[in-house]
Formats: C-alpha cells, sequence, structure tokens
C-alpha cells in the first residue's frame, strides 16, 4: 500500500503543508528527515502529539517550506580565507536562504574550492 500524505488538508486547521500520516515505524525524528525539517518545528506545529506513543494512521501537519530542489540557485566557488559571514555580505543574503540550500553551515573559515549553492533572487 502506498504512503499516504495529503496535501494541503489541514489549512483548516492551521497548517498550509501537507499532512504526513503515521506508519508503523515512523518517528519524529524520521519524518523531519523525509521532510527537511527539523524535530522542534514539528512539534511546535503538532503540540498536541505524543512523541512518545506515534500511532499508525495518526496525521501530522508538516511544514510548507520550499525545498531546496524547487528553489532556483547558482554555484558559488568558495574563494581562499572566505568565511560563511563574508560569503553572506558579498552577496547580500541572510544566513536562512543560504542555509536552506546548504545543509551544513558553519561560522568557519571554508576550504579552498568549496562549492556553495546560492539561492537566486
Amino acid at each position: 500500500m502506498d504512503k499516504k500524505v495529503y496535501l494541503n488538508m489541514c489549512q483548516k486547521n492551521g497548517c498550509s503543508g501537507p499532512v504526513h500520516v503515521i506508519e508503523k515505524g515512523d518517528t519524529l525524528y524520521s519524518i523531519a528527515q523525509k521532510y527537511h525539517t527539523r524535530v522542534r518545528i514539528l512539534l511546535d506545529l503538532n503540540p498536541f502529539v505524543d512523541i512518545y506513543n506515534l500511532q499508525p494512521g495518526d496525521e501530522i501537519c508538516i511544514p510548507a517550506e520550499t525545498m531546496p530542489d524547487q528553489m532556483e540557485f547558482r554555484p558559488y566557488v568558495v574563494k581562499k580565507d572566505e568565511t560563511i559571514g563574508s560569503v553572506l555580505q558579498k552577496f547580500s543574503i541572510s544566513f536562512e536562504e543560504l542555509a536552506r540550500v546548504n545543509k551544513v553551515l558553519s561560522n568557519q573559515k571554508l576550504p579552498p574550492g568549496t562549492i556553495l549553492l546560492l539561492p537566486m533572487k
């Protein structure tokens, strides 16, 4: 049987994203990974969820965020001694915008040759 995911079914409950139907073995962590979000965000959107007792058939709201593969972006090759901060300043973008398309970021120097994906404006 195919996994059920309903799109925009929970708008009446204040959620504009898809609804995930819990299946046996699902955890909030595995669901967060699947939808490229964080467990904390799932908990905030679904305050009624008992994280220790997810039941097959239960439905939880998933945030309606643009996924990286649905965004336009351009590659940028990091230069010697550049940091995340210097790249943000150079392109006048926020860390959140950059982090949306680059999963692992820190405020350390980036090795020369690193390729970052920059969102198109």
